[in-house]
């Protein structure tokens, strides 16, 4: 069974035993939610209540995608998120992240009790996450923060309701690409969902969206400042743009590119990295971008980076130019690195 583990504790808190015992929980995404991370919250709050039916349940994230509203509007009215987080609370679960930083400066500093904190993930794991949490249920094998909820729940043996089903479909699908990141445990979580009642060709019509008038130019604009890196058999593209960047690097992706990174400079003291690449880039290379790339620039940025082995980011306030030369380099040392290793090996 998944636990809840209070480090430093020879017991293991089972999660059914945690929840009981606290009536006021605060359940924070990453900022810009997208669907994994906000149907994930709002899931929890279902299987919280299942639990402790009396509990004051507080959401909140800095943000919301547009793409993450839709989702949810689809099969329910969207709840009360709020963009603060002011008040005592008995926990702080943390959905989608295992780093207080990508919270956003408006919520990263509520998290400042390892004993009241709660992190639930799939991302490659923080070296720091047992500063930051004392109970932790991480698995990065799991294809999203939703498939992680599904079976909470099923462990837990608690009913899950149609419209939840539905949300963590919906996050799976978008996490996995339509199932292009997915392992058979996906595939498994997925018919359970259905035989739930989760409506599946509704799932997918909920992520359908075309990118608003602002996104496709700040995709063009990308793309009129991209940059073209020839590393050995790989293409790595970067480029700058003022936001936007992780839906830039899909579409530098769709172009033809096996890794894209793109800089955005949302406002004067904030810089976004946001990286992308191919599963055969993973395959062939190892080469796992929240690790091995982003997590060395977040420092360099004056913030801090993760993510997947497809798929990372960072978050600071400076540096957005010479952070893109250094991935650059990042990648073009790995991709040797990788080589050697592929020429020496058995």
């Amino acid at each position: 069974m998944v636990r809840a583990k209070a480090q430093g504790d020879e017991e293991k808190l089972t999660l059914k035993d945690l929840l009981s015992s606290v009536d006021r929980v605060l359940i924070v995404g990453h900022h810009n939610a997208d669907p994994d991370a906000l149907c994930a919250m709002i899931a929890f709050e279902r299987l919280y209540h299942a639990i402790q039916p009396d509990g004051v349940v507080t959401l909140a994230c800095e943000d919301v995608s547009k793409l993450a509203t839709q989702v949810v509007n689809t099969f329910i009215p969207l709840p009360e998120i709020s963009d603060t987080a002011d008040g005592e609370y008995d926990l702080i679960v943390m959905l989608d992240t295992n780093n207080a930083y990508q919270l956003g400066p408006a919520l990263e500093q509520i998290v400042d009790t390892p004993e009241k904190t709660l992190v639930i993930d799939h991302h490659e794991l923080n070296p720091d996450i047992d500063s930051l949490a004392s109970h932790q249920i991480i698995d990065s094998d799991r294809s999203s923060t939703c498939e992680i909820l599904v079976t909470l729940f099923h462990e837990l043996e608690l009913d899950m309701p149609v419209e939840v089903a539905n949300l963590l479909l919906a996050g799976i699908l978008f996490d996995t690409r339509r199932f292009f990141y997915a392992c058979p445990q996906t595939f498994h979580t997925t018919i359970s969902l259905i035989e739930a009642g989760a409506d599946y060709n509704l799932c997918l019509r909920s992520l359908i969206v075309r990118p608003d008038r602002s996104e496709r130019i700040a995709r063009l604009r990308a793309a009129s400042r991209l940059r073209v890196h020839l590393i050995g058999e790989w293409i790595v593209v970067t480029a700058k743009t003022g936001a936007f960047e992780a839906s830039a690097c899909r579409a530098f992706l769709e172009l033809g590119a096996d890794v894209a990174i793109v800089g955005g400079r949302p406002s004067s003291n904030t810089v976004r990295l946001s990286s992308r690449s191919t599963k055969e880039f993973y395959a062939v290379t190892g080469i796992n971008l929240g690790k091995d790339i982003m997590e060395p620039l977040g420092p360099i940025i004056g913030g801090e980076g993760g993510g997947h082995p497809n798929a990372g980011g960072a978050n600071g306030t400076k540096n957005r130019d010479h952070a893109l030369n250094k991935a650059v380099e990042l990648l073009r040392e790995a991709i040797k690195r990788a080589s050697v290793e592929k020429i020496v090996s058995p």
